[in-house]
C-alpha cells in the first residue's frame, strides 16, 4: 500500500503526466467511462495502488485539457472517441496488475506518431537524459523492487538502454495496435505472467 504522504507527493508532482491503472466500469460500449475519474475519490484508493509495477508508455498522444493539469491523473483515461485506453482497463481489471502507476517516458511532449517521436529525440537525445532523470525521481517515490513494463519497442529500447542494469523490464504490445480487447487481454497476460 502506498502511504498516503507518497500519494500527496506524487500526485503533486506527477498528477499532470501520470496515473494509475485504474478505470471506472465500462458503460454501454467498450469505450465508455474511460474518462470517469470517479475513483480518484475513493476513501480505498490508497489500498487499490498497486505500486509493484510501472507501466511506460512513450508519450502523450493528444494533449487534451486534461493533459495540462487540470485533473490530477487524467493520463491514459481519456475520452476521445479515438481512444484505446479501454483496450488496457480491459486487459487489467481483475489481475495483480490492477492499481499500477502508469506515466510516459517522454513528459510533455504530444504526439500521436510515433515515428516523429522517435524522429525527434533521435534530434535531441538530451530530451530522452533529462526525462530518464526525471524518471529516476518519479518512480523512487513509489518505493524499490518495481517491475517496468514498456508499452511497445520504443519504451523497451530506452527503458533497457537505460536503466537495463537497475530494473527488470518486461515488454508488451501497446493497446493502439490494430487487435480487439480480448485478444489484446490474452496476449499481454500469457507475455507479463510467464516472462
Amino acid at each position: 500500500m502506498l502511504e498516503r504522504e507518497k500519494y500527496e507527493l506524487m500526485k503533486q508532482k506527477y498528477g499532470n503526466v501520470g496515473s494509475w491503472a485504474i478505470w471506472s466500469l465500462q458503460g454501454a460500449t467498450p469505450k465508455s467511462n474511460t474518462d470517469n475519474m470517479s475513483w480518484v475519490r475513493d476513501p480505498d484508493l490508497l489500498l487499490t495502488i498497486n505500486t509493484g509495477y510501472i507501466f511506460v508508455g512513450l508519450n502523450w498522444s493528444r494533449g487534451d485539457i486534461s493533459y495540462g493539469g487540470q485533473i490530477p491523473w487524467a493520463n491514459f483515461h481519456s475520452g476521445s472517441p479515438h481512444q484505446n485506453d479501454f483496450k488496457l482497463r480491459y486487459a487489467l481489471r481483475g489481475t495483480k496488475y490492477w492499481g499500477s502507476y502508469i506515466t510516459d517516458i517522454i513528459k510533455q511532449h504530444s504526439e500521436p506518431d510515433s515515428s516523429k517521436v522517435r524522429s525527434y529525440i533521435r534530434q535531441h537525445p538530451e530530451v530522452v537524459e533529462e526525462n530518464i532523470k526525471e524518471f529516476v525521481n518519479e518512480i523512487a517515490i513509489l518505493g524499490e523492487n518495481n517491475t517496468l513494463i514498456a508499452l511497445g519497442n520504443d519504451v523497451y529500447d530506452i527503458l533497457d538502454k537505460w536503466l537495463g542494469k537497475d530494473y527488470r523490464i518486461k515488454k508488451i504490445k501497446h493497446y493502439s495496435n490494430h487487435i480487439s480487447k480480448e485478444d489484446y487481454r490474452d496476449l499481454i497476460l500469457e507475455t507479463l505472467d510467464n516472462n
